[in-house]
């Protein structure tokens, strides 16, 4: 299945989720006018979110965003990992 959730976060910007999933989360793209640094961080937060069950709570996804963002050092702007994790729940029809 696929599908598709965009939010303004609350003080922040805007974050668009692209997914496809089954059981799994089996690809994720984030989108928006936020910030990354490292710019190739994207692509980090993407790839461990790939293979997460979609049917995962939001602390289960927030805290996977969280421990990408913690390990790599990433300087989020504009969105966090519970936006993410909110975004991604929005996307995946339940």
């Amino acid at each position: 299945m696929e599908g598709m959730a965009r939010q303004k976060i609350p003080g922040g910007k805007l974050l668009t989720v692209k997914i496809t999933y089954s059981s799994k989360i089996d690809s994720i793209q984030l989108l928006g006018d936020f910030f990354l640094y490292p710019e190739s961080s994207l692509q980090l937060i993407e790839s461990a979110l790939v293979g997460m069950e979609s049917s995962s709570t939001m602390e289960e996804l927030s805290s996977k965003v969280a421990q990408v963002v913690a390990k790599n050092e990433i300087e989020m702007i504009g969105i966090t990992p519970d936006s993410i994790a909110q975004t991604i729940l929005m996307a995946v029809k339940r």
